[in-house]
């Protein structure tokens, strides 16, 4: 994962980020999806300008990445107030190859007991690829990079579906039914950390 804790201009980003694609760490050919942590300068670019997003994160943007385009404004409204709060807030999904911004997700606020929760989205061209399953393992290791995180929770809608098998795929399982403010009965799925 690239941090991204404050806003720089567009030519020295992709100057960072091209030296952080070439890097050993992100040479590993079973990583299908690069986390890119967003600061404020890369959600307005996101709300605002496609290509001056593309040029910051130094890829193509497929047309339809930004699932849910309402909560990328809370999303940046949120990190206008606490920049802080990046570190347990959006990623964009980025595709290793060809190198481009399939989607977004990331943690749902700082772990409250150990537990941190994550939700995600895939543009729905790039669905059925495998790349929600990398970028839930990806957002797990980002996690356990913690030491005081000891589970992660995601929800899904009450019903069976891609959403369900990309956790299961990813380690969680299915924990019960929970009431959700915004759809009403939901799914939750746990991940406890491996023991040592």
């Amino acid at each position: 994962m690239i941090p991204m804790q404050r806003p720089y201009p567009v030519a020295q980003r992709v100057c960072e980020l091209d030296e952080w694609w070439r890097s050993p760490a992100t040479q590993d050919p079973d990583v299908l999806v690069r986390l890119v942590t967003c600061d404020l300068a890369l959600l307005d670019a996101a709300i605002n300008n496609r290509p001056a997003l593309g040029r910051a994160l130094g890829c193509e943007v497929a047309e339809d990445w930004d699932v849910f385009p309402q909560a990328l404004r809370r999303t940046r409204d949120a990190v206008a107030v606490d920049p802080e709060s990046a570190r347990w807030g959006t990623r964009f999904f980025v595709l290793a190859k060809p190198r481009t911004l399939v989607g977004w997700g990331g943690f749902k606020g700082p772990p409250r007991d150990g537990v941190v929760e994550l939700g995600y989205a895939v543009a729905p061209s790039w669905e059925g690829r495998g790349v929600a399953t990398a970028a839930v393992r990806e957002l797990v290791r980002d996690a356990w990079a913690v030491p005081d995180v000891h589970a992660v929770l995601a929800h899904t809608l009450a019903q069976a579906g891609a959403s369900g098998r990309v956790l299961e795929k990813a380690g969680f399982a299915y924990e019960g039914e929970v009431c959700d403010e915004q759809v009403g009965t939901a799914w939750r799925f746990r991940l406890e950390r491996p023991r040592a």
